[in-house]
């Protein structure tokens, strides 16, 4: 059974703004997908659709092999059983937090939804245990962090044990250490045949999370559909699409061209890793940058070999760290540097790090 049937959905905001332009999509039940795209392609837009939040201008969209729509969801046991079998994590906690306590924002969607009231302190005790959230329980969730905030907003999520789970930018503003925690949980949640559709604009993240990527173009279309590695190898698509962007500059009379990743600023003829385009500075020796380039490869190898092989060699991973952190990857270091003092979690570390570098070298080819 599919999840989710679009057929030539269009969407636009009143006034005649396209937001999604003729999207025919099928998302299977038990597939883990990513919705990639630039900033403003309508990865959200897509995300509220699927949720029922909102409806298209002209299209089906059809959920579990129903009709979703407004009229449908009026219908009380439809409405009920759609709401229990899916669940949207916000881009923003704030968005979606609104109750006294973490509890009983946990507990608010079994209660509306009829659950009893053992069975939803059962739910929410062991959701709050998972996620390690019950010394939080009576707290108010304004007062948390970003971090806590996106933990009860998934809890909340999690409350009804929905089939499908939507995640609109799912590590934003997280740190390194509660990504890998994410990760880690989507991974558990897909081994338990959640089905898991991400939207994101971090290459970095998008193929720990997903073997499948839609990729949306700047006209709010797809431009492109298939294995999430078919996508990352795909230089020309892209920066098509604008999930990299060239930046030429002059020296003299010669030109440079520079490619980026949006998941942080760097070059690939050499110079640093930056998180905005303010300050950056360009490092033009050949020498340097080839054997740069090549310690990173290097490092590409050893994650391979740490993770295939699965044994601790705490002295070679700092070394290594440190080499990255030299090359200007501080992403990448401080991921080899968490497998250190977070042995419970060494291989998610590791494969962090390898799926940071990895999708930074095809940029440098």
């Amino acid at each position: 059974m599919k999840a989710f049937s679009l057929q030539n959905v269009i969407y636009s905001y009143t006034g005649g703004e396209t937001v999604l332009n003729n999207l025919t999509i099928d998302f299977q039940l038990g597939e883990r997908a990513v919705v990639l795209g630039s900033n403003g392609t309508g990865k959200s837009t897509l995300l509220s659709l699927l949720d029922g939040l909102i409806f298209p201008r002209s299209g089906f969209i059809y959920a579990f092999d129903r009709p979703l729509t407004e009229k449908g969801l009026d219908d009380s046991v439809f409405s009920m059983d759609f709401r229990k079998r899916v669940a949207l994590v916000f881009q923003n906690p704030d968005v979606q937090l609104f109750s006294s306590t973490v509890w009983d924002e946990v507990a608010f969607g079994p209660l509306q939804l009829g659950y009893s009231r053992s069975d939803t302190e059962r739910t929410v005790g062991e959701l709050l245990d998972m996620l390690r959230l019950s010394e939080l329980r009576n707290r108010a969730p304004h007062t948390l962090s970003d971090g806590q905030k996106k933990k009860v907003a998934i809890a909340s999520s999690l409350a009804t044990d929905p089939d499908v789970l939507l995640l609109d930018e799912p590590t934003n503003g997280l740190d390194p250490r509660t990504q890998v925690w994410l990760i880690e949980l989507l991974d558990t949640l897909y081994g338990r045949g959640k089905t898991i559709i991400s939207a994101t604009h971090d290459l970095s993240i998008a193929g720990d999370i997903a073997e499948r990527a839609v990729v949306f173009s700047e006209d709010h279309s797809v431009a492109a559909d298939g294995p999430f590695g078919d996508i990352i190898s795909d230089d020309e698509l892209l920066l098509k699409v604008n999930l990299t962007h060239e930046h030429a500059h002059r020296h003299g009379d010669s030109a440079h061209v520079h490619q980026h990743g949006h998941y942080g600023h760097f070059h690939s003829n050499g110079g640093s890793m930056h998180d905005t385009h303010k300050h950056h500075s360009h490092g033009h020796n050949q020498d340097h940058v080839s054997s740069e380039i090549e310690t990173l490869r290097k490092l590409q190898a050893v994650l391979e070999h740490w993770i295939d092989h699965n044994d601790g060699h705490d002295a070679t991973y700092e070394e290594w760290a440190a080499k990255a952190h030299e090359a200007g990857e501080e992403d990448v270091s401080k991921e080899i540097y968490l497998a250190v003092t977070a042995n419970a979690t060494v291989m998610n570390h590791l494969k962090r790090a390898r799926a940071i570098l990895s999708a930074k070298l095809v940029l440098r080819r």
